[in-house]
């Protein structure tokens, strides 16, 4: 995605609790991993941009130093692939959800890297560890229980959402062995005070195929692990993982072949026609993508009539084709949801929902309706206030850099004062924890985490969002408001608190259908936040060193360069 940070939508699942901006511009030189190899051996040769290699640590909780590598390292509960909407059994290899309860059955050939075999009661420490730091299961989990070595039984309220439950609990990794993590959960089980996110761990003990071998300045280098059932899947020595200083860096050495791929690269099409013939790129609908957030404080933008009129100042066309067409999905009608569950609950959303077209008329229209004027300056003015539109966004993060700029230009050719506001990622990321911003650049959906594609998570994201402050959005948005009746007649009062919660503690398709339809049409009427595109991931894997298959349902997972050679679809070419 942007420069310096291509992998954004995992770092805002594992911890918006502790920012840490990534520091340092030195790239590391590239090392020939499988191209013209010699005496290095046979590696899949990587990069990640965000952090370098100095900084790489193993705590999955700390954004700061977090390695790509940690894919490899520790093992799916289960693998969500995103084009079937489905979990794929893993280490977890099946479960059942129930009134009540959900029994995970685990697999009994696994061990920790120390030798140690993973049991159930290291699931239950995991999942305690978890509830300890708000994790989502917590809020329908009553109790976790180990019933023998590899049975999991999670209990909650009957007639709790068990797609929910599914979302909390499948998406988890086994990155929590107790030869690093059990000082740290028996002092949560005596209440003591507990530093999770400062926890160092100089050494991963992986639950994964691979192992931390050998560290330099350059990169650190990932063994196979003799000892891990799927170890016969892999016919190379392991990987190197390097850093590169920002996007175009990577963009080089792809040029150049020094890597054999990325799990996460923003590349647009004018870079990607420089790339090798053999450099396969993968998309996968991301979920997440650039929006923006309107502080609901403000003068101008706590009026519903200002964020329409935001919207159909913006053609989402041109934003789009603006950072490369093949990179982005575009939401014809605004309802909440990524595109993959605007699938599978809409179809096409346009035939109920308000499709936000590009309409300098509507603008006009609202923002008089509104009690707005043009001024001398062409700009709308309300009681000698211009209207503003500096839309704050990171200056790092290249294709949204590119987006806020478009829609400055855009907002400015319909009479906004607007601008593109670049910030440091670490001042900008503050500003919004401060609430000192009128509109800021900001994902519409959290990325990274399978349950974005549900829409309890998707909407409670823009309806209820908590991410700088547990108490309030930090966009100020209410917890209640009034609409138009989806049918056009009166209107209806929404309280997303009771809305949530009933969507929460029913199974019944029907009530969930409603309950959904009700919640999107708040988003698409009262736009808590701007929704102006949806990205693909793309990831990256050279076919003239590394055989994979031509399609695959696999491919569809975050992330395939880690995750096929675990269902043997990944192989050194011969």
């Amino acid at each position: 995605m942007g420069e310096d940070h291509i992998d954004r939508d995992y770092c805002e699942l594992v911890s918006r609790r502790s920012f840490i901006a990534a520091t340092g511009v030195a790239g590391s030189a590239a090392l020939a991993g499988c191209y013209g190899s010699g005496d290095d051996g046979n590696w899949f040769n990587t990069a990640q941009v965000e952090h370098e290699v100095g900084q790489y640590q193993y705590n999955p909780h700390e954004w700061g130093g977090f390695t790509h590598a940690s894919f490899g390292l520790f093992d799916e509960y289960a693998q969500y692939l995103v084009g079937e909407d489905e979990f794929y059994p893993h280490f977890v290899e099946e479960w059942e959800t129930d009134e009540g309860e959900m029994t995970l059955h685990l697999r009994d050939d696994y061990t920790w890297g120390n030798g140690d075999d993973i049991t159930a009661d290291d699931i239950v420490m995991q999942l305690e560890i978890g509830e300890a730091l708000d994790s989502n299961l917590w809020e329908f989990a009553d109790d976790v229980e180990a019933t023998d070595d590899h049975t999991v039984v999670i209990s909650y309220s009957e007639g709790t959402n068990t797609d929910i439950i599914e979302h909390t609990v499948l998406n988890e990794s086994l990155d929590h062995p107790p030869a690093d993590w059990v000082e740290i959960h028996e002092a949560i089980q005596n209440g003591d005070d507990v530093d999770i996110f400062g926890h160092e761990i100089e050494e991963p003990t992986p639950s994964g195929p691979i192992e931390l071998s050998n560290t330099t300045d350059s990169y650190h280098e990932y063994t196979i692990r003799d000892d891990h059932p799927l170890a016969d899947n892999y016919d190379w020595e392991g990987y190197r993982m390097e850093y590169r200083s920002e996007n175009q860096a990577a963009h080089q050495s792809f040029q150049q072949q020094d890597l054999d791929g990325i799990h996460s690269l923003f590349a647009d099409p004018e870079i990607m026609d420089t790339f090798p013939d053999s450099l396969e790129e993968i998309q996968i609908p991301g979920g997440f993508g650039f929006g923006v957030a309107f502080n609901y404080d403000d003068e101008h933008y706590g009026d519903r009539e200002v964020r329409q009129a935001f919207m159909h100042a913006l053609d989402r066309d041109l934003v789009i084709e603006n950072i490369g067409e093949s990179t982005s999905i575009k939401h014809d009608a605004p309802t909440g949801l990524t595109a993959v569950a605007n699938d599978e609950w809409f179809g096409d959303p346009t035939d109920q929902y308000e499709p936000y077209e590009h309409d300098l008329d509507r603008v006009e229209e609202l923002l008089e309706s509104a009690g707005y004027e043009r001024n001398g300056d062409d700009i709308w003015e309300r009681d000698g206030e211009v209207l503003e539109a500096n839309i704050i966004v990171a200056s790092s993060w290249s294709d949204w850099v590119t987006m806020a700029s478009t829609c400055a230009d855009q907002l400015s050719q319909a009479g906004f004062d607007s601008s593109a506001d670049t910030r440091g990622e670490g001042a900008w990321y503050e500003l919004m924890a401060d609430g000192d911003f009128q509109v800021t650049a900001y994902g519409h959906t959290q990325g990274g985490d399978p349950a974005m594609n549900h829409p309890f998570f998707a909407l409670r994201w823009k309806l209820l969002n908590r991410e700088h402050d547990s108490d309030s959005s930090f966009y100020n948005y209410p917890e209640e408001v009034t609409v138009p009746e989806m049918d056009g007649d009166g209107e209806m009062t929404v309280d997303f608190n009771e809305e949530f919660e009933a969507l929460a503690a029913t199974n019944d398709e029907a009530e969930m259908q409603e309950i959904v339809e009700r919640l999107a049409w708040v988003v698409n009427q009262d736009v808590p936040l701007a929704i102006i595109q949806e990205k693909y991931e793309q990831t990256f894997i050279d076919r003239e060193m590394w055989d994979i298959p031509d399609e695959s349902e696999h491919f569809q997972s975050y992330w395939p360069l880690w995750w096929l050679p675990k269902v043997d679809d990944m192989s050194a070419a011969q």
